[in-house]
């Protein structure tokens, strides 16, 4: 039987595969992987593979259609109950053999609302395919924390998304980055560098969309109509995105991305998102000074920009979204400062000249408070969580304009 788990990175994988093994969550042997179970992560360079190589490869590297009988989702993952995530699992789904199945951790109803992550409910109401009584559901509950997704009485409805671009078209993507031919003659240096960058921009908007999505409805309701700007570098992709999810009611929205632009990318995701948003999105390519903030917006979401440009340029471009900003609406601000650590004090300080700043983590889709430590499966990714808390490098900020 082939199997796979997909892993947030390749320190987390023994976690994760304890996770799956132990007694404790299988204790009738229902979804234990086998001992051959192979590991892949987003981020691996290692994209020559097949399932006995002894390797950890990267999963968003093309596979063959119906090529595993068996998909898990390791614990380190953040499992976010959003537009995005139930997409993922769909194209998860087209991976798999017939009468193959994706395993998942599950959370109770409350921590999982707490979080925003996956539930019963969550998946139930979205994957569930029979009619009444009748027919087969797309979801089993295995044991405690463990759920299976398969396919059903019939296919999930489609649900259009960046992820559901990026499994569409990075073929292509990768094809076009062969034919320009920039890296000489190493195709497979050539793919790493091309893919790489573009697997860890689509992983990005998987907590970017969670995490947006949650602040809306936390801060303006799940059923208020709002109008969106975003200042970012993702070709677009957070706007559309949220403008599908019917977990919010996002009804039009301007993206302005700033810096280098792949023109192939570029075309492909607005070729894909022009059928499922038409003229609900606004799409510019600009510089920061040509930036417009004209209009009605209740949402305004700037990241990515800070480093790109100066302290003095991102506090104006700060202050003019601020001035933009319809009443009771929030910016909301998303900058990783991972790489450039040293100046999150100075992030800081400009955000709270605007106004109090709530801080949002970006492993789980909630407020970060001082007193509250956020659970997870996962004690690698609790530590995450208390490191998220206590250097602030990769949190979402948010002003609310009351």
């Amino acid at each position: 039987m082939s199997q796979v788990v997909l892993h947030l990175g390749e320190q987390y994988i023994e976690e994760d595969l304890e996770y799956y093994f132990s007694g404790e969550r299988d204790k009738n042997n229902q979804v234990r992987p086998d001992r051959s179970i192979y590991s892949m992560t987003p981020f691996s360079q290692h994209i020559e593979m097949d399932f006995a190589d002894g390797k950890v490869g990267n999963f968003f590297y093309p596979l063959l259609p119906e090529a595993v009988d068996r998909i898990y989702i390791g614990i380190s993952v953040s499992m976010f109950a959003n537009h995005w995530g139930a997409s993922f699992i769909l194209e998860l789904l087209k991976n798999l053999k017939p009468g193959g199945s994706i395993i998942v951790p599950v959370y109770p109803e409350g921590q999982a609302a707490e979080k925003d992550f996956w539930s019963r409910s969550f998946l139930e109401n979205i994957f569930l395919s029979r009619e009444r009584w009748t027919g087969f559901s797309n979801i089993t509950a295995e044991n405690d924390g463990v759920m299976s997704i398969r396919v059903g009485r019939k296919w999930p409805e489609p649900m259009p998304s960046s992820i559901e671009w990026f499994f569409k078209e990075r073929s292509n993507l990768l094809l076009a980055s062969l034919q320009a031919g920039t890296t000489g003659g190493d195709i497979n240096t050539h793919i790493k560098q091309a893919f790489i960058p573009l697997c860890k921009t689509i992983w990005d908007e998987y907590a970017a969309s969670a995490v947006t999505e949650r602040i809306i409805s936390q801060y303006l309701g799940k059923k208020q109509q709002s109008a969106m700007l975003h200042v970012g570098a993702d070709y677009g992709m957070l706007a559309n995105d949220v403008i599908l999810s019917s977990l919010v009611n996002v009804q039009s929205a301007h993206s302005w991305h700033i810096g280098e632009v792949d023109n192939d990318i570029a075309n492909s995701i607005s070729r894909y998102f022009s059928a499922h948003t038409q003229d609900q999105h606004q799409m510019s390519y600009a510089s920061i000074g040509e930036i417009d903030f004209e209009g009605s917006h209740n949402v305004i979401v700037v990241s990515s920009v800070y480093s790109k440009v100066g302290a003095d340029q991102y506090k104006q471009l700060l202050q003019d979204a601020w001035s933009h900003l319809d009443n009771k609406g929030v910016l909301i601000v998303h900058e990783d400062m991972t790489e450039n650590h040293t100046d999150i004090a100075n992030l800081d300080a400009i955000v709270a000249q605007i106004g109090p700043v709530l801080y949002h983590s970006a492993i789980a889709a909630r407020s970060i408070e001082p007193a509250v430590e956020i659970s997870q499966y996962s004690l690698a990714v609790e530590e995450n969580l208390r490191q998220e808390k206590q250097t602030k490098q990769n949190v979402f900020r948010v002003v609310h304009k009351v």
